[in-house]
Parts: C-alpha cells; sequence; structure tokens
C-alpha cells in the first residue's frame, strides 16, 4: 500500500467528521507523535485518546517528502503558515470512507511553513480565507522536533 492510500485509509479509519476551524479552535486537541516500526514517523494533530485527527504529517521515507493530509477543508489546497510563512500545498480528495473530506498533498520538510513550525512550533491552517491556530504547546515542541528528526530534516 502506497504512503498516500495508507494515509487515507489511517485518517479514515480515524472517523475524521466536522469542519477544520471548529476543531482548531478546540483547545482539547494536541499533536501526537508516533514511529511505528515499518510506517515511518508520523505526526498529528487531534483530539487525544479519540478518533478525532484534523492534521497529518507522515514521513514515509527518511529524507523524502511530507505527505499531509487534512480533514474538513474546502478547495484543493491544504493552506498551512507559521509565523510570516505560508504554503499553499496542491492537494487532492482521498477517499475517506464516508467520514467527510479528506485531502492529500505533498510537502519537503523544508518547506517555508513546516520548516518554520520545526523551530518554532508555531502552525495553522489557512482555509476559506481564515487562519485558525493549531500551534505545538510548550511540552509538545518536542514531539514536532522528534518528528523532523526522524524525517531527517
Amino acid at each position: 500500500m502506497s504512503s498516500r492510500h495508507l494515509a487515507a485509509a489511517m485518517l479514515a479509519a480515524l472517523g475524521l467528521a466536522g469542519c477544520a476551524h471548529e476543531q482548531a479552535a478546540n483547545s482539547a486537541y494536541a499533536w501526537a507523535y508516533l514511529n511505528e516500526p515499518g510506517e515511518g514517523p508520523k505526526l498529528a494533530y487531534g483530539r487525544p485518546s479519540s478518533d478525532e485527527v484534523l492534521l497529518m504529517l507522515a514521513c514515509p521515507a527518511p529524507g523524502g517528502p511530507v505527505e499531509v493530509s487534512a480533514s474538513g477543508l474546502e478547495g484543493g489546497t491544504i493552506g498551512l503558515a507559521s509565523r510570516d510563512r505560508t504554503s499553499h500545498l496542491a492537494a487532492r480528495p482521498a477517499e475517506s470512507g464516508g467520514t467527510g473530506t479528506i485531502l492529500m498533498a505533498s510537502a519537503t520538510p523544508r518547506d517555508p511553513a513546516l520548516g518554520n513550525f520545526r523551530r518554532t512550533g508555531d502552525l495553522a491552517i489557512v482555509n476559506a480565507g481564515q487562519r485558525h491556530s493549531i500551534a505545538a504547546k510548550a511540552d509538545e515542541r518536542r514531539r514536532v522536533k522528534a518528528f523532523f528528526e526522524a524525517c531527517g530534516a
């Protein structure tokens, strides 16, 4: 299974639903870092101990592209911003298993917004002309750094 299909299947299995702006503003959400053998590192923003994931970054191969998956967004791009750095990633819809819209895009670990996210922990989703903060809290920043280190960035 390709990393794109794996990410789509994983997000679909997590039961994604709802609007990005509603989820991004929810203080009950957090960043989680996963690095299971054979799957590569993943960094997900969602509700802990639940199936709700808003944004997932996956690095199937060290030094390779970062696969970005997002739920509940409108349009054909995944917009990410970190302070003064903004990236608009061309995205394609993925099969979601009926759980809502999932967009998939590819970026490099050195993408302007992702590179700044790695350094600062600051990240926002830009969609429909609005910016929704999903910044890593102080205790989550080590998870962000661990993800990018495991990606070989």
